[in-house]
């Protein structure tokens, strides 16, 4: 169990932390951007994975469809959805 000691330590640790970033707000900034870029890059892979399995189990190049699919997510989704199969 931490002690009293440490419990403060910890929220002095917060209030510092809280302090540096009303200081130099840009700091936050770089820290929101990179997290923001890291989900955006994370769905557009899941994106490619799906948008390659549909493309294959209708009958057309996965790697190409898995490739639009990186670079433009949700538009190439709806398309590999929508488009007919070339399977007969």
């Amino acid at each position: 169990m931490p002690s009293a000691r440490h419990s403060v330590g910890g929220i002095e640790m917060v209030h510092e932390l809280v302090f540096a970033l009303q200081s130099q707000p840009e700091a936050a900034g770089f820290i929101l951007r990179g997290i923001k870029g890291i989900f955006v890059a994370i769905g557009s892979v899941i994106a490619a994975i799906i948008c390659a399995v549909i493309a294959g189990t209708k009958g057309r190049s996965a790697i190409g469809w898995g490739i639009l699919g990186l670079f433009f997510s949700i538009l190439t989704l709806i398309v590999v959805i929508v488009i007919p199969s070339k399977k007969s």
